[in-house]
């Protein structure tokens, strides 16, 4: 089995980086704090819905990138501008298309659930 560490970085600003990429994986959550208002029943449906989906994402995250290891080289993945295309390409065969196609939907999804949180913000800066 290879060592999946070897010619891995470790100076400081490198392991920052990466620290800072993983957090900004999970901030999304945070978000549902803003609109509180808007829930039925927020002291039961918050917990709920933060301790679902923070393990969820979790999960996902460690199994996508279980497979981007089990079917790329890591020089593959090194050198890929994008993984999961690459992923998609050797993987998904002729549906390796859809993949930027299901990319834009997961950004239009973030980005409506940012406005949606966002202009709460204002509007109880506002009151």
């Amino acid at each position: 089995m290879p060592d999946l560490l070897d010619g891995s970085q470790t100076e400081p600003s490198t392991l920052t980086l990466a620290f800072y990429s993983g957090v900004f994986s999970y901030t999304g959550f945070s978000y549902l704090n803003f609109v509180t208002e808007e829930l039925k029943d927020p002291y039961r449906n918050l917990p709920r819905a933060i301790y679902i989906s923070l393990p969820a994402v979790t999960l996902i995250y460690m199994f996508v990138n279980m497979a981007y290891f089990a079917v790329l080289s890591i020089d593959e993945i090194l050198e890929s501008d994008a993984v999961a295309v690459t992923f998609a390409e050797k993987a998904m065969g002729p549906f390796a298309p859809l993949v930027p196609l299901f990319v834009a939907c997961s950004c239009i999804g973030s980005l409506n659930g940012i406005l949606f949180t966002s202009s709460r913000m204002f509007f109880a800066g506002a009151r």
